[in-house]
């Protein structure tokens, strides 16, 4: 006969300074896999001498990345439940280190674009993973700055590849991959010799009052295991999973709310330099690169900012008032975007772009903690493993592509239509944010009317 006696579950105390310094781990992670870009897009014309390629071939190095980004985050969809997510992301980020020193051992263009694939599909799990690694283990009061901090990483990322071919040399293009796999090396070291319990699955800490939260600032937190639902956990797997998601408004909400604010401004990125040379008629290489760099540091910092400013109107992205600010921050973040189309000068396109984006980078994050925090804690990672892959097929790898279809086609008679039509569509997620605040603040009414019931059945 079994023991009906339930499980006692366990608690454990994890230090507030460690995790702390895995945030800075896993958040320069994020930006260090994003130094490869930085040194392809900057050395174009070299690599492709020395490669031997022709612009199109160029051009696969981005596809096949995609496509192992497509892939892996389907696989750790599915996966991500079943395997250690320690063991996923440690083997991510030393793989992906492996995988940049090829460049070093060939220079046969057909193997380096099926590795640029390569690194697309390993990069996916740490990248999936730091989200909602900082949901569950960073500072509870920092969340939402630290989740801007990971976009911020991203920008410095890219930046730091132009600066290591400005210092090697843009002949020396390669040597810029070993700095990146070294870094990445060290990583995975702080990642193996770190507890399982700092990536558990189950462990989480208990819902606090502000109050409370404020009297156990201490070295060390005590977190709770929670039981996973062993009923359901058999009959689970990734098809089940994403018929619950989505069946879940405030998570679809989110998604496609999230898929406009990153893709979009995926687009922006890969065609603003292209949209000063050709529309703002800016030829000055050296300004286009200075004001690319500015724009890139001070929209992310901007954004950081921001949060920091607005925390005790927003407080954090579980609050129930961050629902209608967010609504705020994208109208404010879709006004600008739309106004860098009709802007007549480098200058003031820099402006309308930078003020673009910290709008942008303060309500990007936001929506992902949502998106992450909205469902039970099982499918969070899940959860953004689906929204980074439909992000790449409805918004990431298309609006580029509509953009140049829509240059193509006017760019002659309306030069600047490409970027409004593109920068438009921010206006899109706004009624898709007034729906999940109305939902959230509804959900949030239940939830202490249901309170308020059982306080009541107490008191009787």
């Amino acid at each position: 006969m079994e023991d009906s006696k339930p499980k006692e579950l366990r608690k454990v105390r994890l230090s507030r300074y460690y995790r702390f310094f895995l945030f800075f781990i896993m958040a320069s992670i994020e930006g260090v896999m994003n130094i490869a870009n930085g040194l392809l897009s900057s050395a174009t014309k070299e690599v492709k001498k020395s490669l031997n390629m022709n612009d199109a071939k160029f051009g696969s190095f981005g596809t096949s990345n995609s496509f192992g980004r497509i892939i892996s985050s389907t696989l750790f969809g599915m996966l991500n439940q079943k395997i250690s997510r320690k063991w996923s992301t440690t083997l991510g980020i030393g793989f992906h280190a492996i995988f940049l020193l090829c460049f070093f051992i060939t220079d046969n263009a057909n193997v380096l674009i099926f590795v640029r694939g390569l690194h697309g599909f390993t990069q996916m799990p740490p990248s999936i993973y730091v989200p909602v690694w900082i949901d569950q283990y960073a500072i509870r009061s920092y969340r939402t700055v630290q989740l801007t901090t990971v976009q911020l990483s991203q920008t410095i990322g890219k930046c730091i590849g132009y600066l290591l071919n400005m210092y090697f040399g843009l002949e020396h293009w390669k040597k810029g991959f070993l700095v990146e796999a070294g870094y990445l090396l060290f990583c995975t070291f702080c990642c193996l010799i770190t507890s399982e319990d700092y990536f558990s699955m189950t462990l989480y800490r208990p819902k606090l009052s502000d109050e409370e939260e404020k009297k156990l600032r201490i070295s060390c937190t005590i977190y709770e295991e929670q039981e996973r639902k062993v009923e359901n956990k058999k009959k689970r797997n990734f098809f089940s999973d994403l018929k619950i998601l989505s069946c879940h408004s405030l998570y679809m909400l989110s998604v496609a709310s999230r898929c406009i604010l990153h893709g979009i401004n995926t687009c922006l990125h890969f065609w603003l330099a292209d949209f000063m040379r050709n529309v703002i008629h800016e030829q000055n290489q050296l300004k286009i690169t200075i004001y690319y760099t500015i724009i890139c540091f001070a929209g992310p910092v901007g954004g950081m900012i921001a949060n920091a400013v607005l925390k005790p109107i927003i407080h954090s992205y579980e609050s129930r008032k961050a629902s209608w600010p967010l609504v705020l921050l994208q109208i404010t973040a879709s006004i600008f975007g739309i106004s860098i189309g009709f802007m007549k000068t480098t200058l003031t396109t820099t402006l309308a772009t930078i003020c673009f984006l910290i709008f942008n980078s303060s309500a990007l994050p936001i929506v992902q903690g949502i998106l992450i925090s909205c469902v039970d804690k099982e499918l969070g990672a899940t959860g953004f493993a689906i929204a980074n892959i439909l992000t790449q097929v409805l918004t990431s790898g298309t609006t580029p592509l509509l953009y140049g279809i829509i240059n193509d086609k006017y760019k002659e008679i309306y030069p600047n239509l490409a970027m409004i039509c593109i920068m438009s569509l921010e206006f899109v997620a706004v009624p898709f944010l007034c729906a999940l605040a109305y939902l959230r603040n509804k959900k949030f009414d239940e939830e202490e009317k249901n309170k308020d019931k059982g306080e009541e059945l107490v008191d009787k």
